[in-house]
């Protein structure tokens, strides 16, 4: 019987030990997402009649720095503004467990035509 409850005991060890380990290790390990620190607008193609939203995913290295752009959804007439306008962003880079790593960010430009009529 004094085995059993020290077998008992010993599993109640070992499980409660794994489970604040793992909360030790994910207390340790805390994710900070990359920061905008400067955003530059898109401008509206004058050339353009479109509208809608531009969503792009940029790819930024450790230092925060902008590595590469992809199209994630493009209008024809407006996507090359929202990508010329967020090459010029500067971010902070995510950082995990305090220090900078490369991550990966989705942005969205929302074009609408200015309007040139009288107003009301």
């Amino acid at each position: 019987m004094r085995s059993v409850l020290i077998l008992i005991y010993s599993a109640f060890f070992m499980i409660s030990s794994g489970v604040l380990s793992q909360k030790t290790n994910q207390e340790t390990l805390p994710y900070e997402p990359p920061t905008v620190i400067s955003a530059t607008e898109a401008v509206y193609p004058i050339r353009s009649v479109a509208s809608g939203t531009v969503v792009l995913e940029a790819a930024l290295d450790d230092g925060g720095a902008i590595t590469n752009v992809r199209v994630v959804r493009g209008i024809p007439s407006l996507t090359e503004e929202a990508i010329r306008a967020l090459r010029q962003w500067k971010f902070q880079p995510a950082r995990l467990n305090d220090h900078p790593i490369a991550s990966k960010v989705p942005v969205g430009f929302v074009f609408v035509p200015p309007s040139f009529g009288p107003r009301r």
